[in-house]
């Protein structure tokens, strides 16, 4: 495969593209991140709390255990997301249409360029990739690719520059 030609990425960056966004890279980063195994540690000990106090009759134990427990499965991505959604809500970006030049050379949107050196990965999902730069995801449609074979480009060419993550 050529990737001589330029590929071209344009989305509109929408409500819709930003929930899709955010679920994929949530769930991928927790998990391959260390946090999930201090976390398996945080419900573990949560939960022998919830033992303890169901056996000694300790109220304030089980409301505490129960509560961290809860923080843990429901409002930990609560909160990353109501902060995320705070940032699409005053983002520049938002439902404006985005347009990326990708080669050989990095990643290009208008005058800024992106190198593949600066690139961490990219990883694909069901209906997009997500590429990683400096802790934050950036999320690529499949549909914001002219064709599959564009898609497949892109992927041969991340892969070539070794910033391919499965």
């Amino acid at each position: 495969m050529s990737t001589s030609n330029p590929i071209t990425i344009r989305y509109r960056w929408d409500r819709e593209n930003f929930e899709h966004s955010f679920s994929h890279a949530y769930q991928w980063y927790y998990k391959h991140s260390a946090r999930r195994y201090i976390g398996w540690l945080f419900i573990a000990m949560a939960q022998f709390g919830v033992v303890a106090a169901l056996k000694k009759g300790a109220v304030g134990l089980l409301m505490l255990s129960t509560l961290l427990i809860l923080y843990w499965y429901v409002g930990k991505k609560w909160l990353v997301k109501r902060r995320a959604s705070t940032l699409f809500e005053h983002s520049p970006l938002k439902d404006r249409t985005v347009t990326l030049e990708v080669d050989k050379e990095g990643i290009r949107q208008g005058d800024a360029i992106l190198s593949w050196d600066e690139v961490e990965g990219v990883v694909d999902t069901d209906n997009a990739l997500i590429l990683y730069h400096h802790g934050k995801a950036y999320y690529l449609p499949s549909s914001g690719f002219e064709s599959i074979e564009e898609r497949s480009r892109f992927k041969s060419l991340a892969k070539e520059k070794g910033k391919w993550y499965d």
